[in-house]
């Protein structure tokens, strides 16, 4: 018999006259039995953990409603939520909120001469909640709650319907062509309209089906354009600007090859970005991915591992002699390299500063790559010098690749890494004649649950079930590769000695799944300066480019688009190509990239069917 059965036993043994005189005995048996349940969840409860103590629900309680909120706390166990701040700190809080809402009422309605783009890829609201604690914690704010992202503190704020053309859920391919060229198309598609069907060669060298971006808008106009990922730069979101390709894995003439179609007919995706119309007109390219843009025949600088081109092209080298100007572009692969770039020299820049992805922030060496921020400085310092203004992009694109594979502690990070990056921004532009925006192309499936205490760390356990008596942690995903198996008793795995600080921790998950899928809810969109009041509301993403075209006094290709009042008269290149920045404007950069205080440490086959289809197709991401 268990120690708690023992304990209870007596507590219902005789009655009548019996269990009167024994009043006292039975008040102290139940008093054991709390203090029982309150020592066996000691070992939670000293990292900020609580077990609700209610005795009353039962699984077999003929009225579960009643049970729904059993989480009453014991007045004692989250006192300390008091301490730090009264009914006066709040009332004082809401009103400085409040001043600060009616000073920045002023409408700005000029043209906005640069565009941020912000992009925090999978950035969900949950994720957004879960780092802005976690940046608290880190900071050692008494809660963490308490906190706040820089992008929170913009004046506008939005909601983003994110489906595509034939999908309920987005990917990262068919949401870039609906927030960068606002319209929609298929499942893994990027850059073409819905005429498009996945893998279809043909439809997408028809120049008909091509979406241009927001970012060629731009372009047009003679405005300086940039991108920055740390993802490859031929992944599918920093594809949407430049890019239009039936298969998002089109990085390369190889995947063409290996899906049964012809590279010489169907333009691969680094091959667009180095000789396309929009792409070789790019100023700024900061990202990842060496290996799209080298042949097998050339070994990465550090990785030594061979290219992915099968036709020999070195486009890196192609890059380079495609520029007019040799001293003007300059292609860097270090953190060293970045920094020494002389910013009012150069015109072109390509940085492309690991094999595939970027290390995410836990992992990556801080010494030899530069962290979003500093990738920020650098652009914005080069692209400025542009009388005409720049639209620079901006993707903080590990967040998703962290949430697919469950690692809730690197999706958070990298989140506040890009947070880092949007101040960085702010910092160095002014609201009045810039527009930055911050949001996300879907969602994904990480919740935050259970009633931890305020303070409670965001990556730790949020209580103990009344069910199986074992703990549950405040984040987890409804699907990935964090499954925890049952052990040979069935029980639910006791996730007790697990490391849940670790960065490499895979969170606790309903259904196993190689790799965790994106979320079909909506994304918030935040933004500041010329216009920025237009975002708001309930909208589908697609709105955004068209809201930057009309704040930037841009061209889409849409028969009739509204023009405002303050666009004055359109500047008109006479070559497509892009602007020589040194040619139109002097400088008032220093003449090297100044990155100090941008640098960001963290601490120690689609289903188009309704019927689902078995496969080892790898997830979309």
């Amino acid at each position: 018999m268990s120690l708690l059965s023992r304990l209870i036993q007596p507590c219902f043994r005789g009655g009548g006259e019996r269990a009167s005189r024994h009043l006292v005995g039975i008040s102290l048996c139940f008093y054991l039995i709390f203090n029982y349940a309150l020592l066996s969840s000691a070992r939670y409860m000293s990292t900020g953990e609580t077990k609700a103590m209610n005795f009353v629900c039962r699984l077999d309680d003929p009225d579960l409603d009643n049970c729904m909120h059993n989480f009453k706390p014991h007045p004692k166990q989250r006192a300390g939520s008091a301490k730090s701040e009264d009914s006066i700190y709040w009332y004082e809080n809401a009103q400085s909120s409040l001043r600060r809402k009616v000073a920045s009422e002023a409408k700005i309605e000029k043209l906005a001469k640069n565009v941020v783009f912000f992009l925090g890829d999978g950035m969900s609201v949950p994720t957004i909640t879960a780092s802005r604690i976690l940046k608290g914690q880190l900071e050692g704010k008494t809660f963490g709650e308490e906190a706040e992202l820089n992008f929170e503190r913009f004046p506008n704020v939005a909601i983003s319907k994110t489906f595509c053309m034939d999908s309920q859920v987005a990917d990262s391919a068919c949401s870039a062509t609906a927030y960068l060229a606002g319209t929609l198309g298929n499942i893994a598609t990027v850059g073409v309209t819905s005429k498009v069907s996945f893998r279809d060669c043909r439809s997408q060298m028809n120049k008909t089906n091509q979406a241009t971006s927001v970012l060629a808008w731009a372009q047009a106009r003679g405005m300086s354009t940039g991108i920055i990922t740390t993802t490859r730069v031929t992944h599918a979101s920093p594809a949407g600007a430049y890019a239009s390709i039936a298969d998002r894995d089109w990085e390369n003439d190889r995947m063409i090859r290996d899906a049964g179609e012809n590279p010489d007919r169907c333009d691969d995706i680094a091959e667009q970005l180095v000789l396309g119309e929009v792409g070789k007109r790019m100023n700024v390219i900061l990202g990842g991915g060496r290996r799209e843009l080298m042949p097998v025949t050339v070994r990465d600088v550090e990785s030594n591992q061979p290219g992915r081109r099968m036709d020999g092209k070195n486009l890196i080298q192609t890059w380079l002699k495609t520029k007019k100007n040799p001293k003007a572009a300059k292609y860097v692969w270090n953190k060293q390299q970045l920094f020494n770039v002389n910013v009012s020299e150069t015109d072109y820049l390509l940085g492309l500063f690991s094999y595939d992805h970027m290390d995410y922030v836990t992992d990556a060496d801080a010494n030899a790559d530069p962290s979003l921020p500093e990738m920020t400085k650098v652009a914005i310092d080069i692209l400025s010098r542009n009388p005409n203004g720049f639209f620079l992009f901006i993707e903080g694109g590990r967040v998703d690749h962290a949430h697919h594979s469950n690692k809730a502690q690197k999706a958070l990070v990298e989140t506040i890494s890009m947070d880092a990056a949007v101040l960085t921004a702010v910092e160095n532009t002014s609201e009045q004649d810039t527009l930055i925006l911050v949001t996300a192309d879907h969602s994904h499936v990480m919740t935050i649950s259970g009633y931890p205490q305020r303070g409670n760390p965001i990556l730790g356990f949020a209580g103990i079930s009344d069910v199986d008596d074992l703990p549950y942690t405040t984040l987890s995903y409804a699907n990935g590769p964090g499954y925890k198996h049952p052990v040979e008793s069935g029980d639910r795995y006791d996730l007790t000695d697990d490391h849940l600080d670790h960065p490499d921790y895979t969170q606790m998950t309903g259904l196993p799944l190689l790799s965790e899928t994106h979320g079909g809810d909506d994304v918030p969109i935040y933004s500041r300066g010329p216009f920025s009041h237009l975002l708001t509301g309930v909208n589908h993403q697609s709105i955004i480019p068209h809201v930057i075209a009309y704040a930037a006094c841009l061209d889409p290709p849409v028969k009739g688009h509204i023009r405002g009042a303050h666009c004055p008269q359109l500047y008109v290149p006479e070559q497509r190509d892009a602007l020589p920045l040194s040619a139109s404007a002097s400088s008032s950069s220093s003449s090297s990239s100044s990155v100090g205080g941008g640098s960001f440490v963290p601490p120690p086959l689609p289903i188009m069917s309704g019927n689902p289809v078995k496969t080892r197709r790898k997830a979309r991401i």
